[in-house]
């Protein structure tokens, strides 16, 4: 269950859906450490894939994403802001400063 916010320097409560951005990631089922793996017959009938939710709040998602490596799991990413390539004349106009 979705408490708070994915990013640990945020953690304001998640309260709506309409608030914020709702991440569901896909990814391996891993055995965590002390428990024991199943037998074969067992691991075939298992889904070889396991779906977690997460959630960025309104000011979180405006800066981050949630992106999922095998080795670290699920991590905070910066976005990537489109950059705007500027005409040389509109910088010429302007006196060379922005």
């Amino acid at each position: 269950m979705l408490s708070q916010c994915a990013n640990a320097q945020c953690a304001k409560p998640f309260l709506r859906l309409r608030e914020g951005k709702l991440f569901l990631v896909e990814t391996d089922r891993v055995n965590r450490p002390g428990e024991s793996v199943p037998p074969p017959f067992v691991r075939a009938r298992q889904q070889p894939r396991l779906v977690e939710h997460y959630w960025l709040c309104d000011d979180c998602a405006k800066e981050w994403t949630l992106i999922y490596e095998r080795e670290r799991g699920v991590a905070l990413a910066p976005l990537r802001r489109a950059v705007v390539s500027v005409e040389p004349e509109m910088v010429a106009a302007h006196g060379g400063a922005a």
